[in-house]
């Protein structure tokens, strides 16, 4: 009787090492899968924020002509970065943060 004990007990010891084993092996996979999803979130985040736009590409995006553009950069709602000649470009982080803060109602 002592022998069928011990026996149940190892094999009960058995299964539960290879459910714990199972679920840290899930666990790992599944933080393994988050920290990716953040890492490519955040690659794909500072990639789009270095893109710029030109006055064209960013009237097309407001829906807005190149007059109110112009009067929004004097009204400080963009402001161009300074590349030196005449030709402009708005920084992505500079359009996203207008967009977010209410600035400017975007066509999508």
């Amino acid at each position: 009787m002592e022998q069928c004990r011990n026996e149940l007990t190892l094999m009960n010891t058995r299964c539960w090492a290879d459910v714990v084993e199972g679920l840290k092996c899930t666990f790992k996979n599944l933080v393994k899968e988050a920290v990716e999803d953040v890492i490519d979130d955040k690659l794909c985040n500072a990639n789009l924020e270095d893109r710029r736009l030109n006055a064209e590409e960013l009237c097309k995006r407001w829906s807005i002509t190149r007059n109110t553009l112009h009067n929004w950069e004097r009204d400080g709602v963009i402001s161009p970065l300074p590349i030196g000649g005449r030709r402009k470009v708005y920084s992505m982080r500079d359009v996203l943060n207008a967009e977010s803060e209410g600035l400017v109602r975007t066509a999508c």
